[in-house]
């Protein structure tokens, strides 16, 4: 599906929308406790793989408005799970599944089947797994456990390595100590732990690592998600670039992302956020290049990127490089977009170097399958005139983005 989006002066008022990660956390956790509820879940198509993998492993749920209660299962079944495009199911499961006896085939998309799952699976080798797989271990490959627990080191280039180990070890056997060489996008890892905790998992925080006590159960019993600022910084950069959006239901949290009010700020933009009524509302503004490490906010990089484009002077974004691993070579995507639309940018191992332009973009982009591109790129046509191809990928974390640019004045052609 390819979507116009045409210049338009904006205003309104919109929700946030719940948080990917927090519901894929609370619906993991949900479907491994006795009896537990989820309310106001995202529902996008990577979320939806997560409710269909809990299903695969052996609990059960029902939705009733914006609840879903859970029947958790009693223990880890393993089979085949295609976890369709989620990066993140496929991780946290990977864990899960070396808990099963039984052999499991894991798989996903094309897209999926791009990404590497090397240092985790490595890992459960060492506590007791067998796999079998490409040297990078990329789906489709299989797992079969059962990990004992004990001592284990990783250097994750990705944190979700980090949430899949958290979630399997305390159902192990023995006490384990996971050790942390190095990593990317810790707060995904606060997230996690948050999650966790809230599902009566002790965790404990070690000088480089954690130590994770076994034989514990998932006592989950409520959990209602938070706003999602990955998904608010598209909203946010909207009203910078064309207007006045107010955003509610967007309450402190201990997301990385929430970064981007900082980062707007800091590129000169007009941002409030009452953090106590959970309001931030942001207006159109000029804007000023920054330099943004990305290191823990790596999905902000495409907001920024796009904001970039229409700021005075050089903006450089850098410590990205675990950008090239997600559904796409997200850097690539980003700069070749830039590119056709005009905008100067160097693109380089780890980021990025873009010179602002003027406010009049026109042109078409691609959104290489990859849902962030999709959304960011699209707020430049709020600027002249965009065409998006394959713009259903939105639905991967805000299905109703579109729709929500549409009530807020933009002018979209679907």
């Amino acid at each position: 599906m390819d979507v116009v989006v045409r210049k338009s002066e904006i205003h309104g008022e919109t929700k946030a929308p719940p948080s990917k990660s927090y519901t894929h956390r609370a619906l993991i956790s949900a479907a491994l406790s006795k009896r537990a509820r989820v309310i106001c879940p995202l529902i996008s198509d990577d979320t939806i793989a997560t409710l269909k993998a809990s299903k695969k492993l052996g609990a059960t749920y029902f939705r009733y408005g914006d609840c879903f209660e859970f029947w958790g299962t009693e223990e880890i079944r393993g089979g085949y799970f295609n976890f369709e495009n989620s990066g993140t199911t496929l991780r946290i499961f990977t864990g899960l599944l070396s808990l099963s006896s039984k052999e499991s085939t894991l798989d996903g998309d094309e897209s999926l089947r791009t990404r590497p799952n090397r240092e985790l699976v490595l890992a459960l080798k060492k506590l007791g797994a067998k796999a079998r797989g490409d040297e990078f271990f990329r789906a489709p490959f299989r797992l079969k456990g059962v990990i004992k627990g004990g001592e284990v080191e990783i250097s994750a280039p990705s944190s979700q390595f980090i949430s899949s180990l958290l979630y399997a070890l305390p159902l192990a056997r023995f006490d384990s100590h996971l050790k942390i060489m190095s990593t990317k996008s810790r707060p995904y890892i606060e997230i996690t732990l948050e999650v966790l905790e809230k599902s009566g998992i002790r965790i404990e925080r070690e000088e480089n690592g954690f130590r994770i006590p076994a034989g514990q159960n998932f006592r989950l019993r409520s959990f209602e998600i938070p706003a999602d600022f990955s998904s608010a910084s598209y909203l946010i950069a909207a009203g910078i670039l064309a207007g006045e959006v107010r955003i509610t239901n967007a309450f402190d949290s201990r997301q990385g992302d929430k970064k981007i009010v900082d980062l707007c700020r800091e590129m000169g933009a007009e941002i409030d956020w009452n953090k106590e009524e959970g309001i931030i509302v942001a207006r159109k503004s000029e804007l000023q290049g920054i330099s943004f490490d990305a290191g823990d906010t790596p999905d902000l990089v495409p907001t920024v990127a796009v904001l970039a484009a229409v700021a005075k002077g050089e903006t450089e974004i850098y410590n990205a490089e675990h950008l090239r691993i997600k559904e796409i070579d997200r850097i690539r995507g980003i700069a070749e977009n830039l590119r056709s639309l005009g905008v100067e940018v160097e693109e380089r191992r780890d980021g990025l170097r873009i010179r602002g332009k003027d406010r009049n973009f026109a042109g078409t982009v691609d959104s290489f399958g990859d849902h962030r591109i999709a959304l960011s790129f699209a707020l430049l046509g709020l600027l002249g005139e965009i065409k998006i191809r394959n713009a259903e990928v939105v639905s991967v974390s805000y299905p109703g983005f579109f729709e929500t640019l549409k009530k807020l004045g933009a002018k979209v052609e679907l």
